[in-house]
């Protein structure tokens, strides 16, 4: 549309450049402007529409932008990925929009710290809400992790999975999503049964693959609940970050000993998790906590959020958790792992005795 008409009028979503843009504002975009420093202009990132500041232009039309409340977040993109430059009724003059493209550093300070403050105003209480929030938002995104197919593998999950499973070996994958993860292991040869609690992922991983022309078991469980009775399997996969989706400790804990039943003797659960990795995130983390205490609630620290895009254009907000590297461990401890250690970016929970507490 916006290559047909030249203009466009677009609702921005989201708290990134408040107050001057504020969630749910209309704005015009027009693709036959071309942007100078200061301005704010639509951009492709990664095949979303994003509105980033220009701060600098060059004479080839490669621009470098940057998000206000992010001042490191600068990223250099060329001229086909800028599409538009958003029109302002009263528009500052040229000198004062490039004066407020030199001085980014420092005013974006200042904008980092009022979205920081925006977050813990946020930052629900989910209650009961939390599970369906989380199906929400994984129901919302179904098409998302299907273009998400053309990924690579990670590297170092590859090869945490063959130093665990011997090649041809049995893998289950909870958390499937739209099949990414099965359909890997799958061409390298692994034995794999993927589950998902979301029908409507299960049906999206069967017709990929299908596509993929793989052959893999798919599943609908919910893994806090996972009986697969006596079948065995090197390892379980948690994908990434979905046992932050997991509100509650006992469903978290619960989960991991449903994975553990499932495990040949010597077999691992391989996961990730968001972790409280700043002084910065443990004090906003703190201060959402305490407000929610002040207010008679009872979240588990830690208890935070993730935005998310609904079909109709709004956010919608999702309950995720955020851990201590320790906390995690003692989760594992608790559902039964004699061993949990951080390699890299994930956690490997070995060592399962059933029945143990």
């Amino acid at each position: 549309m916006l290559r047909k008409s030249g203009r466009l009028e677009v609702v921005y979503t989201g708290f990134a450049l408040e107050p001057r843009v504020r969630d749910g504002q209309s704005l015009v975009v027009d693709a036959r402007r071309v942007p100078e420093s200061g301005d704010l202009a639509l951009c492709d990132i990664e095949g979303w529409g994003d509105v980033r500041r220009i701060l600098r232009r060059a004479s080839d039309g490669t621009c470098l932008t940057a998000l206000d409340p992010y001042p490191p977040g600068r990223e250099l993109l060329p001229a086909g990925r800028v599409m538009a430059t958003v029109t302002e009724r009263r528009r500052a003059p040229g000198v004062v929009s490039s004066v407020s493209a030199m001085t980014f550093p420092a005013w974006s300070r200042w904008a980092a710290l009022h979205y920081w403050f925006r977050k813990i105003i946020e930052a629900p209480d989910f209650k009961e809400d939390a599970v369906d929030s989380v199906k929400r938002k994984y129901a919302s995104q179904v098409q998302n992790y299907t273009d998400m197919l053309v990924f690579p593998q990670d590297d170092e999950l590859r090869t945490i999975v063959r130093q665990t499973v011997q090649a041809g070996g049995p893998i289950l994958i909870a958390g499937a999503g739209a099949g990414g993860e099965v359909i890997r292991f799958a061409r390298e040869g692994y034995r794999v049964t993927g589950v998902d609690y979301l029908k409507e992922m299960v049906n999206a991983a069967e017709k990929n693959a299908r596509a993929a022309g793989v052959d893999v078991e798919l599943l609908c469980a919910d893994m806090s609940d996972l009986d697969l009775r006596d079948r065995r399997f090197g390892c379980a996969y948690i994908t990434p970050l979905v046992y932050s989706f997991v509100p509650g400790r006992a469903r978290r804990v619960q989960s991991l000993r449903r994975l553990g039943t499932c495990l040949v003797e010597d077999g691992a659960v391989i996961f990730s998790a968001y972790l409280l990795s700043n002084p910065t995130k443990w004090l906003q983390t703190f201060l959402a906590w305490a407000r929610h205490k002040g207010l008679g609630r009872s979240p588990e620290f830690g208890d935070w959020f993730t935005w998310f895009l609904r079909a109709d254009g709004s956010l919608g907000k999702s309950f995720t958790h955020l851990f201590a590297t320790a906390s995690v461990v003692s989760e594992a401890r608790e559902a039964g792992f004699r061993e949990c250690r951080k390699v890299g970016g994930y956690f490997i929970a070995r060592r399962f005795t059933p029945g143990r507490r």
